[in-house]
Order: C-alpha cells, then structure tokens, then sequence
C-alpha cells in the first residue's frame, strides 16, 4: 500500500491511495487538470482509477469530482447523505448514471485487493466518513476534517502504517485573526477541525 497527499488543505483535498494493483482516490477538490498531474507524478492514469472515496460533500472535497468523473467513469463510494450532498451541489454539473454507490460507515466492501473500511467522523457535514484501507498486511487511513476525537476514532487509526490527519489551525492564532465570529466558532467546534 502507498498513500500520496496530491492536494490538502482549504484550497482543495485530493490523496492516492493504493496497491500494486488498486488504484484509489479518496476526495477530488482540485480541478481535473491538478488531479491529472498528481497521477502523472507517480505514473498512474485517470483511466486507471479502481474507485474514488468522498469523505464530505464540501467544495474543496469534491469540487473537480463533476469533470473528472464526467471523463474517466470511475466509480464513486460515499455515503448515502454524502451523495445527497453530492447531488444538491450545483457546482459540479451533471454526474454521469451509476457511478455513485452509496456506502455505509462500519461496513467493510473491497475494491479490487484493497478492503476499504468507512468510519464515521464528526464534522458539519450530511454523513462525513474517514477510510482505513488495507492489503497485503499493510493499512492506511484517511481522516480529514475530524472536529472531535473519541474511542472509537482512535479504534479505527489503530496498528496503521500510515495515516493522513487534519489538524488546520492553531487556537491562539484562530482566536485574535480575522475570521468572523461565527466561523471561528465553526471551527472551533465539535464539528469542524482539529
């Protein structure tokens, strides 16, 4: 298993994930152009992809989900109030017929060697999921815009060899910059960032 961050941050999301013989991407919030280019630099093609894995349905998850999915067909797995999300943002035009399989936190489904695990976080999002993935013995996770952390998160980023967290802003900074109160307090929340 190897995992590549090719985008992260509130700019756009985007990280590899995969096998020998899988190829994942879990979040597409950078343009179709970006996304390409992240596959080109560890030689692997668009047309490639095994499966995309949405964590949320926000902009800078999903934002070149609607062109890359409109050009490549890969299947996409979310959960059912992620793809509601999916379907209500207007931003990524029409996404073509059955690519989107709805998915379920604590249910295990395989995607060619790599069995994904979905799990669930805590942000403002309809049904927000992180992903631990594993093969050949090896296991990474995927858990971006946690706004809390309890058991059963930390259960779930147990005996990984590799993880991806989110972790966006300093308290301190946070509190005297210049973001209006309601988004700091957002934030701040339980259900925003770590």
């Amino acid at each position: 298993m190897r995992m590549c961050s090719i985008a992260s941050g509130s700019s756009g999301n985007c990280i590899y994930v995969g096998s020998d013989n899988t190829h994942l991407l879990v979040d597409t919030g950078i343009s179709k152009k970006r996304i390409e280019e992240g596959l080109k630099a560890l030689d692997i093609k668009g047309d490639e992809l095994d499966g995309i894995l949405i964590t949320h349905e926000h902009s800078d998850h999903i934002q070149g989900l609607g062109v890359f999915s409109r050009k490549y067909e890969v299947p996409i797995y979310a959960t059912p109030g992620t793809i509601e999300g999916i379907l209500s943002y207007s931003g990524l035009g029409e996404m073509p017929d059955g690519l989107l399989h709805p998915i379920h936190t604590d249910e295990a489904f395989t995607l060619g060697d790599v069995t994904v695990n979905p799990f669930a976080i805590s942000h403002d999002a309809n049904e927000p999921a992180g992903y631990r993935m594993e093969c050949d013995g090896k296991s990474v996770a995927v858990a971006t815009d946690l706004g809390k952390y309890d058991e059963y998160i930390v259960e779930r980023l147990k005996n990984l060899d590799a993880v991806l967290l989110e972790a966006n802003h300093d308290i301190h900074m946070l509190e005297v910059g210049g973001y209006p109160y309601y988004l700091k307090q957002r934030i701040l929340g339980d259900k925003g960032h770590l």
